[in-house]
């Protein structure tokens, strides 16, 4: 973290001031005691992290004041971070966190509240209060405080510091690639037993592949067979189609010719039966030509 600007307002001892430190490399800040040359690293952590040496959140604010705000830039890695931290006397506290873009300036990164935002500012620069006072700075007084603390809790500084929990985040994900690498080394084995497997299956493969394709020749010399008997069968239905049209032709003219022969024998015997009569009276030729005689002269004596 390299610090660019700091801007002071009603902070501990500061009513207003502005700290530029672009285009420092090294900087030496002299001052009697009481000068407020810890305030403005404490103006930095506060800023960050919300956190003083006050005994209270109100103790920061200057004397008199209602109003404390302290902006904070700094750098980090390849980007340009701007931190600004109010609050109010007996009143609710604002954090806001931005990042600089060439073309737009500062922008916010969160804008979900302060715990959202504190939680941004962690997640960026990768260190927080405990561990920034026991190594880069070390408040007046307090130069041993890093001494005082539990072999633990001294471990844990230093490895923060160090940041070797990225190591250890490092070292899980290469054990999950580890892990995920011998799953597919097993899948892998398995797949090429399978292959083996089949592999030495290729003699009767190639046997059974012979088979059908003597099969596949059979069949299709059967197929052939069959195409010509379905042509033949074709030939034959069609000669059937044509008989069966000619069968129902002459059935149909059958059907009239019965017609014709029933009304004519109908007729024959109408005339048969008109002949017989006929017969009948010539059977009586002489007897009514007698009669008919007689009644001739019968007329002739009237």
């Amino acid at each position: 973290m390299i610090p660019r600007r700091l801007t002071l307002k009603n902070f501990l001892s500061y009513q207003q001031a502005t700290l530029d430190f672009r285009g420092l490399h090294t900087a030496c800040i002299c001052g009697v005691n009481g000068a407020g040359k810890s305030s403005l690293l404490e103006a930095i952590t506060w800023a960050i992290w919300g956190e003083t040496r006050a005994a209270s959140d109100d103790d920061v604010i200057h004397t008199g004041a209602t109003e404390v705000k302290v902006d904070f830039e700094f750098g980090f890695g390849e980007n340009t971070y701007r931190v600004i931290r109010r609050r109010q006397r007996n009143g609710r506290p604002s954090l806001q966190f931005q990042i600089y873009h060439p073309s737009k300036g500062f922008i916010p990164i969160s804008n979900k509240g302060i715990k959202a935002a504190q939680e941004e500012i962690n997640k960026h620069i990768k260190l927080d209060y405990n561990t920034f006072i026991n190594s880069a700075y070390l408040r007046q007084g307090r130069a041993d405080q890093f001494m005082l603390l539990k072999p633990d809790e001294r471990k844990q500084v230093l490895a923060k510091l160090l940041k070797l929990e990225q190591y250890e985040e490092l070292a899980e994900k290469a054990k999950e690639k580890a892990r995920e690498y011998k799953k597919d080394c097993e899948k892998i084995e398995t797949y090429l037993e399978q292959i083996q497997q089949i592999i030495a299956t290729k003699p009767q493969v190639l046997q059974r592949l012979e088979l059908i394709e003597l099969e596949i020749n059979q069949a299709e010399s059967n197929l052939k067979q069959i195409e010509q008997q379905l042509e033949s069968l074709k030939e034959i239905k069609y000669t059937r189609e044509r008989l069966v049209n000619e069968f129902q032709i002459k059935q149909k003219v059958l059907k009239d010719s019965q017609k014709d022969s029933d009304r004519l024998s109908q007729e024959y015997q109408t005339i048969l039966s008109q002949i017989k009569k006929l017969e009948t009276i010539l059977q009586q030729e002489t007897t009514i030509t007698r009669n008919y005689q007689e009644l001739l002269n019968l007329k002739t004596q009237e």
